[in-house]
């Protein structure tokens, strides 16, 4: 299971995603960023998908 805080790259947003992978994390935070952050493009720029990555915990 991985785990990510939107606030190590988004600074005050308490969004917090778990998921079984990180694929999976990377598509609920496109999700999030597109809703709560305004994202229009349909992915996630690479510098923010390599910024999540570096934030990604594993969890029990």
């Amino acid at each position: 299971m991985k785990e990510f805080d939107c606030a190590d790259v988004v600074p005050g947003c308490e969004a917090r995603f778990r998921a079984g992978s990180s694929e999976e994390l990377i598509a609920l935070g496109t999700v999030h960023a597109h809703w709560a952050h305004g994202l229009t493009e349909p992915e996630m720029p690479p510098e923010v998908i390599a910024a999540i990555h570096a934030g990604m915990r594993d969890v029990a």
